[in-house]
């Protein structure tokens, strides 16, 4: 019997985790995808989503999409037949040359997130839709966008966090609006658990994380900034505040304090639900330090999550927890590899002043036959993640908007696409992954060849920048050439071979330790907790203490947070994990289910002024009242109601970034069996 051949490759998927894969093939043929026990963060192990999908969909040429394809029936009703690549782009090339030529490449939309977040796959297509001056839908208004305005007004950068090597020396760990459980689940297992220092978690959900921490702190939904200025009530009273480092290295404290003196705990009681008690332990714990601050993406998706995230920020910097080992804060660590994303994506080629939108504005910018005559989606599945569900798929449903979908499965996106293009996944090219938690650089080594005709998204559009008569140089270079600039920027001193070997490295030997030069990238040099910087952008010069107003009328908050089970809309359509996620439900808080007359297990229906979903109820302890729980990512057309939570997502904005505020959506409960006025 021939020997078993081990390929290390890398997860590249949109998790903090970035989990070393091992491959296990015999005669060329791939035999399981596991966990890599050399992996210094999964150790072995795959998360439960993962090894289905890896073992199930994602090698099943049954439920890959193998060829590209042309729409015949009408769209949305996922109808195509099976054409060559020449046909599928020349036709593309002929249409888009049309559109830059009557209208300009402005009106050409082009849409895409983190299906793929390895770094050729996800950044090279850019250079495309630069060179053609293509009107981008900000990847980062549907997910976190507020805070990394806040961050980058206020320390000069969001993508440079603590290293999580530096918990060694951390007192403290505090986990606030983040469900590792859930999202990061290697670090929910191995780095929280082995931590040293007290672990506090701040969630309206008592999850996983939370239910294993020493101190839970549980707000109400939309009161964090109030929670954040009572812990600062405690810290100020205390004497835990580090006067000498906000005096060196921060501007606008003094226009915060007069607002302490009535945020006392007692007040943060009343206004997050949290024990006055509890507000006090945590304060001091994180205030005596040396503490981590982990700042989740969910916190920021709120009507005033920006707000939320300039009162959460001056937590490290008035306790001197910054530039130092065991301190600081981490919203995503995008940062500290030394690759140049301007190489990556090339915005030099773009022909005149590239243009974005929201997401909140992306429904309402396709009805517009003027702004969007031609749309690509790539990387994602807008119709299961975008606001304003239903008003999207009308959008989507125009003849006269060309559109191009490029993914691996036939999703609820590609349903409406005029040529789907088959692309590869990660088991079948090679790229690199950098962690956005931890800081390290990781090769993802093709294992297997491309199913079908499928291609990985960098030679896609090599192929149609080919057919489209372009010349730049930019749009041809060949992976290895990427991948040898990439790698010799990093400085990590090995070649993509020499990186496969190993799979992942840090950056460097020892914890990297941000801001400890005290240099920040603001327009004063300094921490900015108040600034004119912030009134000139028109938001208040400091952060304020407020919580927002309770639902009104019998209406519940929605909270709508990562599945275990499911990676934003990825593994949606892998049989094993829908077993696993079973029928969609809502949870409600048990005195909450009861004082509506409502079960477990009860037929109920969510509905606003944008949508309804028919649910089945699970009551628990684990919400607070007040909310109704729908984890995300369930694909609407392979549920009976051909919808999912976004469908009640009415694309408000938040205050900062035009950005979601998807968990500040309001909604109310019914049983199935009554009918909607």
């Amino acid at each position: 019997m021939d020997a078993l051949e081990k390929i290390k490759t890398t997860c590249p998927r949109d998790c903090y985790d970035a989990c070393g894969v091992l491959v296990v093939k015999e005669r060329g043929h791939v035999l399981k995808v596991m966990g890599d026990p050399d992996h210094p963060h999964n150790r072995g192990t795959l998360c439960g989503k993962c090894t289905l999908a890896y073992n199930g969909a994602w090698r099943d040429p049954d439920a890959r999409i193998l060829d590209p394809l042309k729409r015949i029936g009408l769209k949305g009703e996922g109808r195509f037949e099976r054409i060559c690549w020449d046909e599928a782009l020349e036709t593309v090339a002929s249409k888009l040359t049309d559109v830059l030529e009557g209208s300009g490449g402005s009106s050409i939309v082009h849409t895409h997130y983190t299906g793929t977040f390895s770094l050729m796959a996800y950044g090279f297509p850019l250079r495309f839709f630069n060179r053609i001056g293509a009107t981008e839908v900000d990847p980062d208004t549907v997910c976190n966008k507020a805070g990394h305005v806040a961050l980058e007004m206020t320390y000069g950068t969001s993508l440079d966090g603590f290293d999580p090597r530096s918990a060694s020396d951390a007192a403290c760990i505090m986990v606030w609006g983040a469900n590792p459980s859930a999202s990061a689940p290697h670090a929910h297992r191995y780095w929280l658990a082995e931590a040293p220092g007290k672990i506090i978690v701040i969630d309206p959900i008592r999850h996983a994380t939370a239910a294993a921490a020493d101190i839970y702190l549980q707000p109400y939904p939309g009161t964090d900034a109030a929670l954040a200025f009572a812990l600062l009530h405690v810290i100020k009273r205390e004497g835990l505040i580090d006067k000498e480092f906000i005096t060196a290295n921060t501007v606008g404290w003094d226009e915060v304090t007069p607002a302490l003196v009535d945020c006392t705990p007692e007040w943060g009681e009343k206004v997050t639900g949290i024990p006055a008690s509890l507000i006090e332990q945590a304060a001091i714990i994180y205030g005596r330090g040396p503490s981590l601050l982990w700042l989740g993406q969910g916190l920021q998706r709120q009507s005033t999550g920006g707000n939320v995230f300039r009162a959460c920020a001056m937590l490290p910097a008035t306790t001197g927890n910054i530039g130092k080992p065991g301190a600081g804060f981490l919203y995503l660590n995008c940062g500290g590899r030394n690759i140049d994303s301007d190489y990556v994506m090339s915005p030099h080629l773009n022909p005149g002043v590239p243009k974005s939108i929201s997401h909140m504005d992306f429904a309402a910018h396709l009805e517009n036959v003027e702004s969007s005559r031609a749309l690509f989606c790539w990387n994602n599945n807008i119709v299961a993640s975008c606001p304003q569900q239903n008003r999207l798929r009308q959008a989507l449903k125009r003849e006269d908007l060309f559109t191009v979908a490029i993914d691996l499965f036939a999703t609820d996106t590609t349903d409406y696409a005029d040529i789907v293009l088959p692309a590869a996944g990660f088991l079948e090219f090679d790229d690199l992954v950098c962690s956005y938690f931890n800081y390290t650089i990781s090769a993802q080594v093709k294992a297997m060849e491309p199913m079908g005709e499928s291609l990985p998204n960098q030679e896609i559009f090599r192929r149609l920048a080919e057919k489209m008569g372009f010349t730049e140089p930019e749009l041809f270079e060949n992976d290895n050439d990427l991948l040898d600039s990439l790698l010799r920027q990093s400085g990590i001193g090995l070649d993509f071979n020499a990186l496969s070997k190993v799979g992942t490295v840090y950056v460097s030997s020892f914890p990297v330790v941000p801001f400890a030069d005290a240099n920040f990238a603001t327009p004063s040099g300094k921490i900015e907790i108040a600034s004119d910087a912030f009134e000139a952008a028109g938001f208040p010069r400091a952060p304020q203490p407020w919580a927002d107003e309770r639902p009104r009328g019998g209406r519940l908050r929605l909270l709508s947070p990562a599945s275990p089970w499911l990676m934003n809309s990825s593994y949606g359509n892998d049989a094993k994990i829908r077993n696993r996620t079973g029928q969609a439900d809502v949870t409600l808080n048990i005195d909450e289910a009861h004082s509506r007359s409502l079960s477990d297990g009860d037929a109920v229906v969510l509905f606003n002024e944008v949508g309804r979903l028919p649910l089945r109820l699970i009551v628990s302890e684990h919400v607070p009242r007040g909310v109704a729980l729908v984890p995300k990512g369930r694909w609407p057309k392979l549920d009976p109601s051909r919808a999912n939570v976004n469908v009640l997502n009415n694309g408000r904005k938040s205050d900062m970034g035009e950005s979601s505020s998807v968990h500040s959506v309001e909604v109310e409960i019914m049983s199935a069996d009554k009918t909607v006025d």
